[in-house]
């Protein structure tokens, strides 16, 4: 076998697969390996597949064939145009279109649904500022499509809102005076103290815009013996009248906690042949003879003292009374207040009338000019504001 017919065989095997494979997707437009083509892509014309199939026999003819065997190439183009022709009837593109398939990515730029926000809660709805003026508003011949409204809220987009503070007036009686506010107090006021035996109550008064105020009332935890004036040294009773406390008198390291002397006995005291000493006003909360407070009691009474007496007031007033002293208080405990006085207990104290009289003189000038007095020891009574040459006025260490 020559060379020459083992390249006509193989071309001839070629061309042969070629025709059985256009025919197989002729006969079977369904087939699997079918690459569909876009539907605008139009056929080419059967001319020019002959032509393509003629021009590829031609040229391979050319190479294999030698130069000089003219009369051989001549012979070999008769069954070229047969095979041409079969070859452009077995190319048919004349298939039936198939739709176009969705893109995967489609799928991909399809929108996400997203959560709308909550609606609006009715009472902000109300609160809203107004609508914007009608001018901005769209001409009515553009209405736009209808919204349709939000639904109400529910329990789970309701918006929290804390309760609003309820503001009420003042009581008619929060101020002494209508066109004042009430005083303001810092340490280094001048002080004032009152305190009362059968109440069981020490009051604390300081000074602002030069009237004292009452700044606070203590509970006093205890003081000794019964009502009526101390006398002598060891009859444990606690002493009643007029005193006062200089820098002296201050025991900061006391061991009742602070504690300051109230300076008895007084000038009066002496004149009178009164005995005993070291009454104190002190924390610890018990007492001999003394006036025990708290320890938180103490801690603000002694810093308002000791800051009273570093800012320049020499000596801070103490008065000391059984009781509130009202004249019918007075009557029930001296037994001038008949059977009903009695019953209540009082009428056992009718030596200390005229001395509780007198105290009464200097609680009611306090308490009509908002000032403590000035107490003078003028023997057997105290004497306020002018007093002779032979009373002596009441004053701390």
């Amino acid at each position: 076998m020559t060379l020459r017919k083992t390249h006509l065989m193989a071309a001839g095997l070629a061309l042969i697969s070629i025709t059985a494979g256009m025919l197989a997707l002729r006969f079977f437009p369904s087939a699997p390996w079918q690459v569909a083509r876009p539907p605008s892509a139009a056929a080419p014309p059967r001319a020019a597949i002959a032509a393509a199939g003629a021009g590829f026999l031609q040229d391979l003819r050319g190479h294999m064939a030698p130069p000089e065997s003219t009369a051989d190439t001549t012979a070999a183009e008769a069954p070229a145009a047969p095979l041409a022709e079969a070859a452009a009837s077995a190319f048919s593109f004349e298939t039936a279109p198939l739709p176009p398939a969705r893109p995967r990515e489609l799928a991909m730029l399809a929108p996400v649904a997203v959560p709308l926000p909550p609606p609006r809660p009715a009472e902000l709805s109300e609160a809203a500022p107004e609508a914007a003026p009608a001018a901005a508003a769209p001409a009515p011949e553009a209405e736009s499509p209808a919204t349709p409204e939000p639904a109400a809220p529910s329990a789970a987009t309701a918006v929290a809102r804390a309760p609003e503070p309820v503001l009420k007036p003042a009581p008619d009686d929060a101020f002494s005076r209508p066109d004042q506010p009430p005083a303001r107090f810092n340490m280094g006021d001048s002080v004032y103290v009152r305190i009362f035996k059968q109440e069981g109550q020490l009051e604390l008064w300081l000074k602002r815009n030069g009237r004292y105020a009452l700044y606070h009332t203590y509970p006093i935890c205890k003081w000794s013996g019964r009502l009526g004036p101390k006398v002598k040294e060891a009859d444990y009773q606690s002493p009643e009248g007029f005193y006062s406390v200089s820098a002296k008198q201050l025991n900061p390291r006391s061991n009742y906690h602070r504690a300051f002397n109230v300076g008895y006995p007084n000038a009066f005291d002496r004149q009178n042949g009164r005995t005993g000493g070291l009454v104190m006003v002190h924390g610890a909360c018990k007492s001999v003879g003394c006036f025990a407070m708290t320890d938180k009691g103490i801690d603000d009474i002694y810093g308002f003292v000791a800051a009273a007496i570093s800012a320049g007031q020499r000596e801070v007033a103490v008065h000391i009374f059984p009781f509130r002293m009202t004249e019918s208080a007075i009557a029930r405990e001296t037994g001038n207040g008949g059977f009903l006085a009695f019953l209540a207990g009082g009428g056992s104290y009718a030596q200390w009338s005229g001395f509780w009289r007198n105290l009464k003189e200097g609680y009611d000038l306090f308490e009509q000019t908002g000032e403590p007095p000035t107490a003078f020891a003028c023997g057997d009574h105290y004497a306020f504001g002018e007093a002779g040459d032979t009373c002596k006025r009441v004053a701390g260490w």
